[in-house]
């Protein structure tokens, strides 16, 4: 090839018929075809460069055996040199760009030497003349090959697509090439990188997309959003207020797609989250779903979102304003959790009731919804709201009480724990509370249990109904965490004991007692506290308990059925405090508690015992007299 007396016209023709060709092994015909575009560059022969430069992209895109040689001969490392819009027509770069794409296409080797120019690739995107082609190249580079995935993380990839994707600046056309890019890139960075204020940029920007575009990329979208805020660190520099709201949107907007069997999925896979084991098999619209609630969830329990947040805040006010049994979706577990993190004080807890009234729309999800998530969140937030004293006597009189109690009988362990402790929390110093379930009947739509050896009185109540569930079997509790509904139980037993065994106890309480006192076997559950050995704390409280009820006589024959029923409940109680000995505070009350409860027994109960169990009782007591605190 003559380079110096060539025109622009044979030259096209001859690379042409050397593309027609096969390679040949010196690749000296793809040299000479260097040299003739090194010329024209130097001659600003742009136009003729850019049409055999589009032959050299349309030969590597047809035939991949071309991509080779192109590397080999130099053509390859030329045209990503001249990947600069500023100092060389757009119109060429795009073709630098078609031979690029095409060569690095499921070949590692060139990808390797094209790696060295991705900052020059990169800078493409920002002309949109250029940004389809660039992105296409740019997902040829990274597909499949993680070198230039995590060469991507590194420069920040995702955060120059997210505000090209924010100002509109990447064709309908390309938003698929684009959508991948951010996945891979977004998977790629690491743990200090989604810490950075880039990752912050990015998410900033790619939600503000997210919010505008059409349902085709939102999956993708959401999904990388979902992937930041999975990290509590994240979270925590994202809790802002426009952030939110716009999260609280977006949730919104996506959940209102869920068919009614979707919805039904998405509250499932909520629940399922306090046990992954048991996490149901969902579509990628509920699972996304989920992850944005469970996001939310989490952001609300930070302290960024409890100091800066109140009931009175913009969002937090569309959060509440669904919040009703009739509109509940799987975004309100996310707003009773919401309420729950914000009831941190009796202040806040009391306006919760008294100015907001938001009681009676959490009592009305407890007492008629059946979603497990649902109703384990909108019976923490109640427990929360049942903290202040002042609170408990208006949540009794909206018959919490009677829905706590048939929630007892919910088939979701974690369901039952939170009534159990909301009971617990209302009969505490309250008589009003006390007197409604010691004297209250049990609703007729409450399956009372059937107990062994029992029979169910004829006018059952209350308490009698808490005494049977606290003795019942329960599935395990998936996480420590949770209130477990037996313990919850005993201590409301307790609770009530302790206000009504008070010495200044009026007539009404006296009377209220020895009503409790006649409740079949009101003493087993308080026996089981201190039978089991995973709540020290629930052991202390239980041996009180047992200790209180010996102080009346029919307390104390209670208790000593209980003895006679479990034979080693009075060695349990010597073992338990022996136990204590690391803690003196400890050991020094439950010392207290067990001589009280051997007295008591000694004292009113002493008909009822038989030989060998006084005689254990009283050795027993003897061992606790000398053993010194």
């Amino acid at each position: 090839m003559s380079r110096s007396t060539e025109s622009p016209e044979e030259f096209l023709n001859e690379v042409e018929q050397i593309l027609k060709e096969s390679p040949r092994p010196e690749n000296q015909q793809l040299k000479n075809v260097l040299s003739k575009l090194t010329e024209l560059a130097n001659n600003q022969d742009a136009g003729t460069a850019e049409k055999a430069i589009q032959l050299l992209g349309t030969a590597a895109g047809q035939q991949p055996v071309w991509q080779t040689p192109f590397r080999e001969s130099g053509l390859l490392e030329y045209v990503t040199q001249s990947l600069d819009p500023s100092g060389t027509p757009l119109a060429l770069v795009k073709q630098c760009l078609r031979v690029t794409g095409n060569c690095v296409a499921d070949n590692d080797v060139n990808r390797s030497i094209v790696m060295q120019s991705f900052a020059a690739l990169v800078g493409c995107l920002d002309k949109r003349e250029l940004a389809t082609t660039a992105l296409a190249v740019t997902l040829n580079l990274c597909n499949d090959f993680e070198p230039a995935q995590i060469k991507a993380a590194e420069i920040r990839l995702d955060k120059t697509i997210a505000m090209l994707l924010v100002t509109d600046r990447i064709p309908e056309e390309a938003i698929e090439y684009a959508t991948d890019l951010l996945t891979w890139t977004t998977e790629n960075l690491s743990a200090t990188q989604i810490m950075d204020e880039a990752s912050v940029e990015t998410f900033e920007s790619l939600l503000t997309a997210t919010l505008r575009t059409e349902e085709e990329q939102n999956h993708e979208f959401v999904a990388i959003l979902a992937h930041y805020l999975q990290d509590p660190g994240f979270q925590q520099k994202v809790t802002n207020p426009d952030t939110l709201a716009r999260l609280v949107d977006l949730t919104l907007n996506y959940e209102s797609r869920l068919t009614s069997e979707e919805v039904d999925g998405a509250f499932k896979t909520l629940g399922a989250q306090q046990n992954a084991e048991t996490a149901p098999s969902e579509g990628i619209t509920v699972i996304l779903v989920s992850q944005l609630i469970n996001s939310l969830s989490a952001m609300t329990a930070s302290d960024a979102f409890v100091h800066n947040f109140s009931i009175e805040s913009t969002v937090v006010r569309k959060l509440i304003s669904n919040l009703s049994s009739s509109a509940a979706s799987p975004l309100t577990v996310c707003t009773c959790v919401m309420l729950g993190n914000l009831a941190t004080s009796d202040e806040s807890s009391t306006n919760m009731v008294e100015k907001a009234g938001l009681h009676i729309p959490l009592g009305e999800i407890l007492s008629s919804r059946k979603e497990s998530a649902l109703l384990y969140a909108a019976a923490a937030a109640t427990r929360h709201l049942a903290f202040p004293e002042r609170n408990r006597t208006v949540l009794g009189e909206t018959g919490l009480i009677e829905t706590c109690c048939s929630l007892l009988l919910n088939q979701d362990p974690s369901v039952r724990g939170e009534a159990a402790a909301i009971i617990c929390k209302l009969v505490s110093g309250n008589i009003s509370n006390i007197t409604r379930v010691v004297q209250g009947e049990v609703p007729e739509d409450i399956a009372l249990a059937q107990l062994p050896d029992v029979e169910t009185p004829t006018k059952p109540t209350l308490l009698y109904h808490i005494v049977s569930q606290a003795l019942v079997p329960s599935a395990p509790l998936p996480s420590t965490n949770m209130k477990n509904p037996m313990i919850e139980l005993g201590r409301s037993i307790i609770a009530i004991l302790r206000h009504l065994a008070q010495s200044d106890a009026d007539q009404d309480s006296k009377f209220i007692l020895q009503q409790l006192l006649q409740t079949p076997l009101v003493a087993r559950p308080l026996a089981r506290l201190v039978r089991q050995r995973f709540y020290a704390e629930a052991r202390s409280e239980g041996l009180l308990g047992l200790g209180l009820l010996a102080q009346f006589g029919e307390g104390a024959v209670a208790v000593i059925d209980e003895l006679k029923n479990d034979s080693g409940l009075l060695q349990a109680i010597k073992e338990f405090i022996g136990e204590q000995r690391n803690d003196e505070a400890g050991m020094r009350r439950d010392h207290q508690n067990a001589i009280v409860l051997l007295y008591g027994l000694a004292n009113n109960g002493e008909s009822a015992m038989e030989g060998p169990l006084k005689q254990d009782v009283d050795a027993l007591r003897a061992d606790l007299a000398r053993l010194a605190i």
